[in-house]
């Protein structure tokens, strides 16, 4: 049986990255996507929706992105699905579907980034 789990998108970062570190001191971080899509409807109207992607970053190249990127940089993220599974407060079992960066690559120079972020809608 053949299996295959990999991603790939390429959007704008919805916030700043922020470092944290795992007990045995591994960095990582999180970053939100918006990934935008452009349609026309069977009626011929034209719609955008946004899709918000979930991703996780490790190591070294976790600290890189917290560095260099920041609110609406572009990126492009290759990597692959992961379930995360918890419990929380009140002993119900969660989980949340996040794509584990493998790669992360910067589409922008950092002027173009700041042009951007005058424009930018972030939290």
């Amino acid at each position: 049986m053949v299996a295959l789990n990999k991603v790939l998108i390429a959007g704008r970062l919805t916030r700043k990255p922020e470092l944290r570190k795992t007990p045995n001191g591994v960095a990582v971080t999180d970053l939100l996507i918006a990934l935008n899509r452009e349609f026309t409807t069977l009626g011929g109207d034209r719609q955008q929706e946004v899709c918000f992607v979930d991703v996780v970053v490790w190591g070294k190249q976790a600290e890189t992105c917290v560095q260099m990127l920041d609110c609406s940089s572009a990126v492009l993220v290759e990597g692959r699905l992961q379930l995360d599974v918890w419990h929380g407060k009140e002993g119900d079992k969660r989980c949340k579907l996040r794509v584990a960066a493998e790669r992360v690559q910067f589409l922008e120079k950092k002027h173009a980034q700041e042009k951007s972020l005058e424009s930018a809608s972030c939290v």
